[in-house]
């Protein structure tokens, strides 16, 4: 298995691609529910997609949410129940009380939009066992396929997964320049808006090849 960085596959809409990161046991796959992404689906295509959850292997489950009411994001985690929620800090939906409740249940995947250099842990939700560290625009909570300054990060000391820009191409670079727990990568393994099989496949090998 390489070097024991994590892979994160992100904004899966269909059964052959989860089937794929199920094989190439990656670890964590991402469902995207958020009304501003390109990547989003509903709870009808969640359904069809899980259908294979209890498949041996299945990676962690994580569904993420920008922009979608409160109730929705509890509707969906209580008929789901992913392993992590993903929610991005500076959302305007969110309430304290939902994330507050979410970090004390472990199940908050906090994901964090980088504007300038990180000079303490703290301000990275340390009660939090993991985060995501993205590149920021003001109309997504991620996947806009651009990165940030990678020598923001290069002091973080606590878990995070690299988001932002990751590809097959660039990610030994970005795994040796910023030394992180593992990747995040949506846009990075697409052709024309769509997953790419090849690409994941290239980018998994790249991540473990190290």
């Amino acid at each position: 298995m390489g070097t024991g960085y994590k892979i994160k596959i992100c904004g899966i809409k269909d059964l052959a691609t989860l089937e794929l990161c199920v094989d190439l046991q990656v670890d964590f796959v991402g469902l995207n529910f958020s009304p501003r992404s390109p990547r989003a689906i509903n709870e009808v295509i969640a359904e069809s997609l899980l259908q294979i959850r209890n498949k041996p292997g299945f990676p962690k489950l994580v569904f993420l949410f920008f922009e979608n009411s409160v109730q929705e994001i509890q509707n969906l985690t209580a008929r789901f129940q992913p392993d992590l929620i993903q929610l991005i800090r500076g959302d305007k939906f969110l309430t304290k009380d939902l994330w507050d409740h979410l970090t004390e249940k472990k199940s908050l995947l906090p994901a964090i939009r980088i504007q300038e250099k990180v000079v303490s842990d703290a301000d990275l939700e340390p009660k939090s066992d993991l985060v995501i560290l993205d590149s920021y625009h003001k109309d997504l909570g991620g996947g806009s396929g651009h990165s940030f300054p990678w020598e923001y990060v290069t002091s973080v000391k606590r878990p995070f997964l690299l988001a932002g820009g990751i590809t097959p191409e660039n990610v030994k670079t970005a795994l040796n320049t910023v030394r992180p727990f593992g990747i995040d990568v949506a846009s990075g393994v697409e052709t024309d808006g769509k997953k790419d099989s090849n690409k994941i496949g290239t980018l998994v090998q790249n991540v473990r090849t190290l």
